[in-house]
């Protein structure tokens, strides 16, 4: 899969989509179609734990006076929802080593011309008290992608 500068935005949330897919296992093995990994918050039918990715802003800057390259800024938003605090906190780890580790190599954010893996934040949150509370933590990530 190559960045196009046409589709870059939608290019770049599937590709970190498809690699967390790839590398981060989904702690209950679901086999009836619900996703484990998807983008923004889905409409459909979800089951607990899930990882969600989405584009929350970008900035893009010219490359030069003459140059019609520019350098985009993506920020993207990956939270982990799951059922206890043990299991968010494993699974966040497990979406920012991926992550991290996936910069150089085969099947890289680097081959793709994602580059500059940034973690800016990580927000734990816990929606509500009780039985049933979902946990969750907000990742903002940020990468650079040259378009010309």
């Amino acid at each position: 899969m190559a960045i196009s500068t046409s589709t870059f935005l939608s290019d770049v949330v599937i590709f970190i989509r498809d690699l967390l897919r790839t590398n981060v296992t989904d702690p209950i093995g679901r086999t009836n179609g619900v996703g484990f990994v998807m983008t923004a918050f889905p409409k459909r039918q979800t089951q607990y734990p899930l990882i969600t990715i989405k584009s929350i802003g970008l900035d893009s800057k010219k490359l030069g006076m003459s140059s019609e390259a520019n350098m985009v800024s993506i920020e993207l938003e990956t939270r982990v929802w799951a059922r206890n605090s043990k299991e968010c906190d494993t699974l966040t780890q497990k979406v920012i080593n991926t992550l991290r580790s996936n910069q150089y190599g085969t099947n890289s954010t680097d081959v793709e011309e994602i580059h500059g893996f940034e973690l800016l934040s990580s927000t734990p949150v816990t929606e509500e008290e009780g039985d049933n509370t979902i946990h969750s933590n907000v990742l903002t990530f940020a990468y650079k992608v040259i378009l010309s």
